[in-house]
């Protein structure tokens, strides 16, 4: 990066973090369409046998309901979320400045400002989509040991 000024450095650091974000929120979607294949297939090999099987009900079900658990997250986190903004509208920021009068450095300051308080915005959304992430794991285990133990005892 060969910036020529503070605010530009400023500037070019907050773009690239919004691009790392995005990268993350990209990278978690494609994790989670695999956590939806897994919990899919668990639930029509392990499940559907358990459920066929003489086990009781109270090891059996728990796992339905972790394994539903686990695609109903899936579902969610792979649905598109209106609360995340990774751009600035072109039009909208020139349109501001024009107004204001402002030089070239001060909009590449005041830029750096807008796209960090984005950044935070983003942030405690994608903080909470990984919580769901690891919630959804852990549901996706539940239902494997639960059906495993099921099938074990039958």
């Amino acid at each position: 990066m060969n910036a020529q000024s503070l605010e530009e450095l400023a500037f070019g650091l907050s773009l690239r973090s919004l691009d790392r974000q995005e990268r993350v929120v990209e990278e978690l979607r494609a994790r989670t369409g695999v956590l939806l294949a897994a919990t899919a297939l668990v639930a029509s090999f392990l499940g559907g046998r358990a459920l066929a099987s003489d086990a009781t009900p109270w090891i059996t079900l728990p796992g339905v309901a972790a394994s539903v658990a686990s695609i109903v997250l899936a579902v969610y986190l792979i649905a598109p979320k209106s609360k995340l903004e990774f751009a600035l509208d072109g039009a909208a920021v020139y349109e501001h400045f024009v107004r204001e009068g402002g030089d070239l450095v001060e909009a590449q300051r005041t830029l750096a400002y807008w796209v960090s308080d984005a950044w935070n915005s983003n942030q405690s959304v994608i903080d909470g989509l990984v919580r769901l992430f690891a919630i959804a794991c852990a549901a996706l285990i539940a239902a494997v040991l639960l059906w495993a133990l099921a099938l074990g005892l039958d």
